[in-house]
This record gives structure tokens, C-alpha cells and sequence, in this order.
């Protein structure tokens, strides 16, 4: 395990990391942009230069909870090692403490999204098993279909 940091480029539109994966270490980006999706696919975040990610999973001592994946350009970045990261987490206890109750809320916020859109998704299926025939239902059950489709990440 490495104790510096070092920079990193990834290629567009490549996986840096999955939900469920073990966290090594904090991301800095320095040129790019980072899309977060919710292990089901939903579209959380996109983040670019002088942003962290990565960092969740650490400072909660979890696997990480979401998918980390390059967006249309190179992304370059700094790896700061997780042994680093804790170890500045330590020296300041009060910013410690602020950087892990936004994580709490964070996590939080994105449980909540993943379940909107899963109760969105069911509702719009019902509307169209159920639906009358007309033309406004079907515009709004293509409306919703589409805004979700436009978050998810997909293979």
C-alpha cells in the first residue's frame, strides 16, 4: 500500500470504481468529470474539477456504496491512499466530524432518490396497465420513463 499520493487519469466513460467494492483511497480531481450512479443505475451526481469522491466509504467505514464512472473526456486525478486520508481526518476532529455528518447525509439523500425512483417507475408502470386510452397518461408516462432513463447508468 502506498503512503503518497499520486496522480491517475482514467479513459471516457471508464468504471473507476463499483458499489460493493473495497475502498483503497480518496479521489482529487484535478480535469474531468466523474458521474456517481446508485448500484441500481440512478444517476446521483457529476462532479469535475477540485471535487472529491471516494471518500464516503472511508470516513463511514463501508464498501462503497456507489459506481464511480468517467464521463465523456479524460479524467485526471490525484489518489490520495485511505491510510493518507485518515490520517488528515485525525489531525483536525472537528473537520473530521463536519466531513462525516455530510456523508451521513449524503448516504441518506441517495437512498432517497434510489427509492423515488423505484416508487416513480412502479407508479408508471400501474398508470399504463390501468390507463384509459388517452394521450395526456401516455405523454406523462413518456416523460417520466425518459427523465429516468436519462439518469441511469447503463452497460
Amino acid at each position: 500500500m502506498s503512503l503518497t499520493t499520486k496522480n491517475i487519469n482514467w479513459k471516457p466513460h471508464e468504471v473507476i470504481y463499483s458499489a460493493g467494492d473495497d475502498p483503497d483511497a480518496v479521489y482529487l480531481i484535478k480535469e474531468g468529470t466523474v458521474i456517481l450512479y446508485t448500484p441500481d443505475g440512478l444517476k446521483l451526481n457529476e462532479i469535475g474539477d477540485r471535487e472529491i469522491f471516494g471518500e464516503s466509504s472511508i470516513v463511514l467505514n463501508t464498501k462503497r456504496t456507489v459506481t464511480a464512472k468517467t464521463g465523456k473526456s479524460q479524467v485526471f486525478a490525484s489518489y490520495i491512499p485511505k491510510i493518507i486520508f485518515l490520517k488528515l481526518m485525525e489531525k483536525d476532529s472537528a473537520l473530521a466530524a463536519i466531513i462525516r455528518k455530510t456523508q451521513l447525509r449524503l448516504m441518506d439523500s441517495n437512498t432517497q432518490s434510489q427509492d423515488l425512483s423505484n416508487e416513480i417507475e412502479k407508479l408508471a408502470t400501474l398508470i399504463e396497465k390501468t390507463k384509459s386510452d388517452t394521450t395526456k397518461i401516455d405523454k406523462i408516462i413518456e416523460g417520466i420513463r425518459t427523465k429516468l432513463s436519462s439518469n441511469k447508468y447503463m452497460d
